[in-house]
């Protein structure tokens, strides 16, 4: 029978270490209950065309039931539409979020 010698114990020991942490490291990432989730969301929104006297007020007053905070649903959608102020024109699209129908 054959025997095995340490030649170096300082990295036997190193190489001890480390393999027993990654094996637990690697058996508590497959037995955990938690699970990762993704905060990738995707936002869902309804378009609206501008017409002729069109405001961003009139149109968020004609489509958002809460009216609690205007200022801030409008700049909320200016914000979502890359808007830096609050001039539309006539045949703009508007995109409003459904999370504020």
């Amino acid at each position: 029978m054959k025997k095995y010698r340490v030649v170096n114990k300082w990295r036997f020991y190193t190489f001890i270490t480390l393999f027993f942490v990654f094996l637990i490291g690697f058996i508590s990432l497959i037995f955990s209950k938690e699970k990762a989730y993704s905060s990738v969301q995707e936002i869902r929104y309804f378009e609206v065309e501008v017409v002729e006297g069109d405001t961003l007020w009139t149109i968020v007053s004609r489509y958002i039931t809460e009216r609690d905070n205007m200022q801030k649903i409008i700049y909320d959608i200016k914000k979502f539409n890359g808007m830096d102020d609050s001039l539309i024109y006539p045949g703009d699209i508007i995109k409003i979020p459904i999370s504020y129908k």
